[in-house]
């Protein structure tokens, strides 16, 4: 019986082996067929994108919200595009000679069709131009497209104008409809209830369906992809539009895709990446050169707008700091040549309260006292023990070696590296001008050689001031002085006479001090001896009831300047307050006043209402083009807030407005348009937003870009994105023998 039972369970073994050697076998040959097999990516597969608010209006014609722009995109080409691969604007639909802005003509390219195969037609671009000039659908191409001739023959169309406007190629990122589309419309289909289904389209996906889930409160629209044009890996792409916020976050965890601009879920739903880019795309204060006319005013109110401060209370890692329109380093701001503020409100005729009555009370007389000048000889005799060094020494904090460093050295070398101890908060250190470039936050210490030869070490006096950055405040630190001589004698005989320099100096100092202190008693005792007679007393009790912390004119009307601002977001609401706070420490009052996009004409056509104006700024594709913000033709109801005029300014801006020109000459361009805001001193600009675009990380390939042109290119980061991939073996290499090589080099490793 046992050796019934023993003999099964061989048997038993026997199977399992042989089923363990095959399945080994298997695997091994599935390592071998894939081991350098390709990926490649299955175009298959939903994503989910979530939008809040505004559902789109899928209405191409019109410059409606971002939300819309951004579908728009995923269905329509253009003349022009942005390839963000190339990092440059490049030709779509047609190439297009540019050589001229006047006269552009256009000829189609071949992969030019519809979603239903249809070749696009130069007749398609010209009805869908010829739409929005005529319905003044979109008044931003309206006004570009003003006094334009298009014309269109066979596979070409030309725009002809008189205006040499680099800016006029925006007109050419419109997307196009067809021609059957647009007979198709009604004048209330332009406006308002544009069609959304039975269209044809010409990007890389057709809409399929749009509905409503009552039960959820969410709309949806469904995008296939095209199968004529389409490039991306996704198939479709299922759009949900919900009501409000709320409704959103109660079904968060369904999210593929999200612009979070306002960090709604950001890190709360662990799935979803993060990534951050910027656009050209700006808040500027503006300051109106024809209500604060004085230079040095406006000097002081941009200096003291604090933007590293400002950021922080938005929230630092949603903005970027801009330091002038080009978003380069270089500030335009400088410092105010007169530093007395309230000798700058009096030029103004503004005066504190103080002021006010001291000029309503009159001085009783007062017997005037001859000053009696006595001939101060310096007969202060100098003993040996006042040239005691000792007395103005003091032992450096910060230096550690070499340990005989003090305030003030004496010494024969021409080479001495000193050491120095920080803190983990110093993030960064300068000697005098010069910023030591190897120290790294967190460092705890740093050195800095002294040596002739370096330049940075001289014979006699050497004055070395040492500064720590901290939390981007720069701190004075500590002062140190090496009296170089390699003459021991020499250097003897020098330190006698620079510690009596130092005494004499010190003796000066407190002859000062005294002096003051007589005088500001003197003024006291002054002051303690007027009367108050002979005075309006109506006057002394209106001045009496002001607010010591305000300026007032001759009036007693308090000095207020109106800032107006555009109040589409919390951030912009956030900003105005950070300015009316800051200018509070100026004793300057500030009115806010708030201003959406419907009163934007309003506003241009008022501009001697606002001292100030806060407002986005849009440079999109051609950002070098600043024409509309800072040239004097633009000053009356256009976009020139500050009311700029100037020659020499607006002769740099029509260069760059009409003209195709080089980088270099560009570049060349904008160093001397920031020198002259510096001097003109009409606009701060404040910060530009990073835009939080969270992807789910199951999607494969995503990538990610620091910057983009504008907001609704946002899908390029998923242009190359996948959800499934295959594997395709490379059977060149596939053999018996080199299967057997493949499992001893296995053995081996």
């Amino acid at each position: 019986m046992i050796t019934q039972k023993f003999l099964k369970l061989k048997k038993y073994l026997f199977l399992i082996s042989i089923l363990f050697l095959f399945t080994s076998l298997f695997h091994l040959i599935y390592i071998f067929l894939y081991t350098d097999a390709k990926t490649i990516p299955v175009k298959w597969g939903t994503i989910s994108e979530w939008l809040i608010w505004n559902f789109p209006s899928l209405n191409p014609l019109k410059n409606l919200s971002w939300n819309n722009q951004y579908v728009i995109w995923l269905l329509y080409r253009s003349l022009l595009k942005y390839d963000l691969e190339e990092d440059k604007i490049v030709w779509d639909i047609a190439n297009c000679d540019i050589s001229t802005l006047v006269n552009i003509e256009c000829y189609i390219n071949d992969d030019a069709k519809w979603s239903n195969w249809e070749k696009i037609t130069a007749e398609d671009i010209y009805s869908t131009y010829e739409l929005i000039k005529s319905t003044n659908s979109n008044i931003i191409l309206t006004s570009l497209l003003e006094g334009t001739k298009i014309e269109y023959k066979d596979n070409m169309i030309a725009f002809k104008n008189n205006k040499q406007d680099i800016n006029f190629l925006n007109v050419f990122f419109q997307p196009i409809l067809s021609k059957k589309t647009i007979d198709s419309l009604s004048k209330e289909n332009i406006f308002w209830n544009f069609p959304t289904t039975d269209l044809v389209y010409s990007w890389n996906f057709k809409i399929s369906n749009v509905s409503s889930d009552l039960t959820l409160w969410v709309s949806k629209i469904i995008l296939d992809k095209n199968e004529y044009y389409g490039n991306w890996n996704i198939s479709k792409v299922i759009i949900n539009v919900f009501p409000n916020i709320n409704t959103f976050l109660k079904n968060k965890q369904s999210v593929n895709v999200f612009n979070d601009d306002d960090n709604i879920i950001w890190e709360s739903v662990p799935r979803l990446q993060s990534n951050k880019y910027t656009l050209p795309q700006f808040v500027w204060l503006f300051i109106n050169q024809n209500k604060v006319t004085n230079l040095e005013l406006r000097n002081y109110i941009f200096n003291k707008i604090n933007s590293e401060n400002l950021i922080e209370l938005l929230w630092k890692d949603n903005f970027n700091i801009v330091n002038n329109p080009y978003i380069w380093e270089t500030k335009i701001e400088k410092e105010p040549n007169i530093k007395n503020f309230e000798s700058i409100m009096k030029s103004l005729g503004y005066t504190k309260k103080s002021k006010k009555i001291e000029d309503l009370i009159p001085e009783k007389e007062i017997p005037k006292v001859e000053e009696v000048k006595e001939e101060t000889k310096n007969t202060t005799e100098i003993k040996d023990e006042d040239l005691d060094i000792a007395k103005f020494q003091k032992e450096s904090e910060i230096i550690v070696k070499p340990t005989y460093v003090e305030k003030y050295n004496f010494v024969t070398k021409e080479d001495i590296l000193l050491e120095w101890v920080s803190t983990s908060e110093v993030e960064e250190i300068y000697i005098n001008d010069y910023k030591l470039s190897d120290y790294k936050k967190w460092d705890t210490s740093f050195f800095y050689r002294l040596k002739t030869s370096n330049w940075n070490f001289k014979e006699w006096r050497n004055n070395y001031k040492i500064y720590f950055v901290i939390w981007w405040k720069k701190v004075f630190k500590e002062e140190i002085n090496f009296l170089l001589n390699t003459n021991k004698e020499i250097l003897n005989s020098q330190e006698k006479a620079f510690v009596k320099d130092l005494y004499l100096a010190d003796l000066e100092a407190k002859a000062k001090q005294e002096e003051q202190a007589k005088e500001e008693q003197a003024k006291k005792e002054n002051e303690e001896k007027k009367e108050i007679t002979n005075i309006n007393q109506e006057e002394f009790e209106k001045v009496n009831k002001l607010d010591e912390n305000i300026y007032y004119d001759k009036d007693l009307t308090p000095f207020t300047l109106r800032l107006y601002y555009l109040n589409t977001e919390k951030a912009l609401d956030d900003t105005a307050n950070f300015i009316k706070n800051s200018l509070k420490e100026l004793w300057i009052e500030i009115e806010l006043v708030p201003f959406d996009l419907n009163n934007v004409a309003k506003v241009l056509a008022n501009k001697d209402d606002y001292d100030m104006i806060l407002t986005w700024v849009n440079l999109w594709y051609f950002d070098f083009n600043i024409f509309p913000y800072f040239h004097s033709s633009q000053s009356k109801n256009w976009y020139n807030f500050g009311n700029v005029k100037k020659t020499s300014l607006d002769i740099l801006l029509e260069d760059l407005k009409s003209n195709i020109l080089s980088d270099e000459k560009i570049k060349e361009n904008q160093i001397k348009i920031l020198e002259i805001l510096k001097e003109e001193q009409v606009i701060k600009t404040l910060y530009t937003p990073k835009i939080n675009l969270l992807v789910d990380k199951n999607l494969k390939n995503k990538e990610m870009y620091e910057s983009l042109p504008n907001k609704y290119l946002r899908s390029y980061i998923l242009n190359s994105s996948y959800i499934k991939e295959d594997k395709i073996i490379n059977f060149e290499n596939k053999s018996i023998v080199n299967f057997f090589k493949f499992i001893l080099k296995k053995l081996y490793e």
